[in-house]
This record gives C-alpha cells, sequence and structure tokens, in this order.
C-alpha cells in the first residue's frame, strides 16, 4: 500500500473515531435531534383554588418541556434535501469513506479494471501467471 493511500485511510480512520466519540458524547441517540421534549412534574400553585379544597392530593402535574440541545444520531431524520436533521453518522461517514474505497479502486486496479503489478493466475497446472 503507497504512503498517500495509508495517509487517506487514517485521516478517515481518525474522522470516523471523532465522529463516534461525538455521537457517544451527545448519549448516543438514534435519530439526530436539536430539540429534546421532557416530561417533568410541576409543584400545585398555592393559590390555586382547586388545591386548597384537596383536588391535587395523591396526584402528579405533568409539563412538556422543550429543551435546545443537540444530539448526534446515527441516523438521519431530514423533512428536505437542505434540513438540518439529514446530519447523522452515517450521513457523515458514508459518503467519505465511499470515496476513499472508490479512490482506492481505482488506483489500486486502474480505469480498465486490472493494475499492471497485480498477476492473475490460472488455478490448477501449477498455478501458471498471464
Amino acid at each position: 500500500m503507497r504512503l498517500d493511500t495509508r495517509f487517506a485511510f487514517v485521516v478517515v480512520a481518525v474522522l470516523t473515531l471523532a465522529t463516534i466519540g461525538i455521537w457517544v458524547g451527545t448519549d448516543r441517540h438514534f435519530y439526530t435531534k436539536f430539540e429534546v421534549v421532557d416530561t417533568v412534574e410541576q409543584q400545585v400553585d398555592p393559590n390555586d383554588p382547586l388545591a386548597g379544597t384537596g383536588f391535587y392530593d395523591d396526584a402528579t402535574i405533568e409539563t412538556t418541556v422543550t429543551r435546545q440541545e443537540f444530539h448526534l444520531g446515527m441516523l438521519p431524520t431530514p423533512s428536505g434535501v437542505l434540513d438540518k436533521h439529514a446530519l447523522s453518522v452515517v450521513s457523515i461517514l458514508g459518503p467519505i469513506w465511499t470515496l476513499v474505497g472508490v479512490w482506492w479502486m481505482v488506483r489500486r486496479f486502474g480505469a480498465l479494471g486490472r493494475h499492471e503489478d497485480v498477476p492473475v493466475t490460472i488455478a490448477g497446472r501449477g498455478g501458471s501467471e498471464i
């Protein structure tokens, strides 16, 4: 393997580790999120007239809260071509590995499908080379 090929694979491996590190650091969600919706328990307002009569005794009041929080997902959830939810581990690493793989195959096997340095052997009869 040539030096520039090794360098390309090392760069892609580092990008892969960085992307997986960001995914793990943002709680390993399946889908990319920019907002988190949580349900939290809320205290009963003491000025509420129903609270004084015991209407809320042994009951929990829950409220939905939305927080701006980023989670890189394993898979994208876009609603359009240029949607911010298209960002994901697969959409980042898939094209990078595809480009480097195609680049490596073209360099390895050449434009015609066979590189001059790669001997082709015929099975049987002593494995003669072409």
